[in-house]
């Protein structure tokens, strides 16, 4: 996946991803809606054939990009985990 750093600054980070990437903007954003240090988390869509989802992070005391990789970190934990108790658990059942 190939994100672009639209906006970068002490306490903004402003990312686009490409089309069709953005079912993971909803898991990530409520994830860092949670964080202490995040001021303000959100996406945009924009139009679906003229412009690419957004992901707006605006935090204090913290760099957003130091949140953005800690919430990473802990998504791929928490999906890395699920998928290895959903192999665990498909290969008992049968179909």
């Amino acid at each position: 996946m190939e994100i672009r750093v639209v906006e970068k600054e002490h306490d903004l980070l402003r990312l686009e991803f490409p089309r069709g990437e953005e079912t993971l903007l909803i898991p990530l954003v409520e994830s860092l809606q949670k964080e202490e240090k995040v001021v303000e988390a959100r996406y945009y869509l924009g139009h679906p054939y003229l412009d690419h989802p957004t992901l707006l992070l605006r935090t204090k005391g913290e760099k957003p990009q130091a949140v953005l990789k800690r919430v990473l970190r802990d998504l791929a934990d928490l999906y890395g985990d699920l998928l290895t108790d959903f192999e665990k658990k498909a290969d008992k059942v049968k179909a």
